[in-house]
């Protein structure tokens, strides 16, 4: 049993998806979304102002895009870990992610589960929570 709450920064410009993924992390006793965030700049200041445990992160959003908050966060030394969530399996984002201070990526269409085992992973320091090629759907050219 977990004894503290993780809290998390959302980011995601898809705002069904961003509420369908709120509504899964709300649902586990140990996680709170303490804010959400539609665009890359968004994500930046949220993260700046409630200073979260972990943000999760979408890849392609307008404003700045995932790799750039990343790359941002990192160099502001943010204590906040970052998990990508993205609908691209592609490595071009993934090593721009994990460069620049991600410690996971995973796709939009894992197990519910696995989402929420890797946000409590993450945010107490695991590094490494990566998707299942076999699961990859999408695939950016």
């Amino acid at each position: 049993m977990h004894t503290t709450t993780t809290r998390v920064v959302l980011a995601e410009d898809n705002e069904l998806v961003r509420k369908g993924i709120k509504r899964l992390l709300n649902k586990a006793e140990d996680i709170s979304v303490i804010g959400e965030a539609g665009d890359g700049l968004e994500a930046v200041r949220l993260v700046k102002k409630l200073l979260p445990d972990l943000l999760l992160l979408d890849v392609e959003m307008p404003g700045l895009n995932g790799i750039e908050v990343a790359r941002r966060l990192n160099k502001g030394k943010s204590k906040t870990r970052i998990l990508v969530l993205s609908a691209y399996d592609d490595q071009e984002y993934i090593r721009g992610m994990l460069d620049n201070g991600a410690s996971g990526y995973l796709i939009k269409d894992e197990a519910p589960q696995r989402i929420l085992e890797a946000v409590r992973g993450v945010a107490h320091g695991e590094i490494g929570w990566m998707h299942s090629p076999e699961k990859s759907k999408i695939k950016k050219k």
